[in-house]
């Protein structure tokens, strides 16, 4: 059996407790060295680990659906929910694990984190992400359209080719007023979080991968 588990947005003490329990009795464990560097205060300490980078991810997924055929139970982790920006992964579960049913575990997102502190609620506003593969123009012109209606918007950039200083700058070039309100959070929860509040006009700093905006069409005073 696989698991995909949402671990939180960084700070270890915000994950799922069923996460966490997961983690404790799973054989193996797997994620990004990154996200498991994240978790591992709550793993097995006689799990296999399987890490992973975007280079050899196949691979190392094909390890743990190998493990999985074998009876062990295995814990993949993301970064945050995977309903809010993992389904490629999801895919990469299917097809390079050759596991149709994974059980999925939410976790917080850094969206919910950057929605909090923004006192922006999902009911009114809009989230898209640009991490993913391929053509990206429709959900650069959804997310116009959706500023010109009057919401929020929740944004996941692309790195490096489409980051917080470049979705400014689109959208200063398609029309949206240089005086609309912007935050960007890099690191949510992490102890280097940091985080920017000006206008999109202003937006010219540079983040690192694990950044998320939220664009409000209300001009910042």
């Amino acid at each position: 059996m696989i698991y995909a588990v949402g671990i939180g947005p960084g700070d270890p003490d915000m994950m799922p407790y069923k996460t966490v329990l997961l983690l404790k009795e799973a054989d193996v464990i797997s994620g990004f060295e990154t996200v498991l560097r994240l978790a591992d205060k709550h793993f097995n300490p006689n799990a296999i680990q399987v890490s992973m980078g975007y280079k050899n991810q196949s691979e190392k997924l094909g390890e743990v659906g190998l493990y999985s055929r074998e009876g062990k139970k295995c814990v993949v982790c993301f970064m945050g929910d995977i309903n809010f920006s993992g389904y490629e992964y999801l895919d990469r579960i299917h097809t390079d694990c050759q596991e149709p049913n994974p059980i999925i575990i939410p976790g917080i997102s850094s969206a919910q984190m950057a929605a909090s502190k923004t006192l922006t609620a999902f009911e009114t506003s809009v989230f898209l992400t640009f991490h993913k593969r391929g053509d990206i123009s429709e959900d650069k012109e959804f997310l116009v359209s959706s500023l010109k209606q009057g919401k929020v918007a929740i944004v996941i950039p692309l790195p490096w080719d489409f980051m917080p200083a470049e979705i400014s700058q689109f959208l200063l070039d398609r029309g949206i007023s240089n005086n609309t309100r912007v935050n960007v959070f890099e690191h949510l929860t992490w102890p280097e979080e940091k985080s920017y509040s000006g206008t999109l006009a202003e937006c010219k700093e540079k983040f690192s991968d694990v950044s998320i905006m939220v664009i409000s069409p209300q001009t910042s005073s």
